[in-house]
């Protein structure tokens, strides 16, 4: 028997990690687009207690074509000041769940605010295609982010309304608000 060593494991990056195991990140729904979103909406509804509003959460998500989402909320990216995340992207480990959404997309916007200050930044997959740049800052406090999803990582799943329930039994005293909405034509 062959002893196992550290030359025997292989080190992926994040990016890498979500693409190969999808199932460690979004679990084993076949209809895995869907579970991508699911699991965004309940991140952003149960944010870590580092990066948590002090005031319920206030999620909306919106299906806008077959395999693109958004989904916005009223907490930052960058909950102890920095702006540095993945690749050097807005997207911090406190959001580690939106980060590997990213991954599986072609491309992703995002949008967070804070204290008088905005940041804008475009990624292709979890890669920052240019650095963040200012924005006119909205009131409050939030974050938006836009995903295209890679269509040739999902054939042939498609979104779906959210059939699973965002929140497990006793898992939090003010479950926050939840909208979603779809965009897209329906059928006739």
């Amino acid at each position: 028997m062959r002893e196992y060593t550290a030359a025997d494991l292989t080190v992926l990056e994040f990016d890498k990690s979500v693409r190969l195991r999808p199932g460690m990140y979004f679990g084993a729904d076949p209809h895995l687009a869907t579970s991508v979103l699911t699991a965004v909406v309940i991140a952003s509804l149960h944010p870590g207690p580092k990066a948590a509003p002090i005031y319920p959460p206030d999620v909306t998500a919106e299906i806008l074509d077959d395999l693109a989402f958004s989904i916005t909320d009223n907490w930052t990216t960058w909950p102890d000041a920095s702006t540095t995340g993945y690749y050097g992207s807005l997207l911090t480990p406190y959001r580690w769940v939106h980060a590997a959404a990213a991954a599986v997309s072609t491309h992703t916007t995002i949008e967070t605010w804070h204290a008088g200050r905005a940041l804008h930044q475009n990624l292709a997959g979890l890669r920052p295609t240019g650095p963040a740049h200012d924005l006119d800052a909205p009131r409050g406090t939030g974050t938006k982010l836009i995903y295209g999803l890679d269509p040739s990582f999902f054939i042939p799943s498609t979104l779906s309304t959210l059939t699973r329930d965002l929140h497990a039994d006793g898992c939090c005293d003010l479950p926050g608000q939840f909208r979603l909405r779809d965009h897209r034509p329906t059928a006739s």
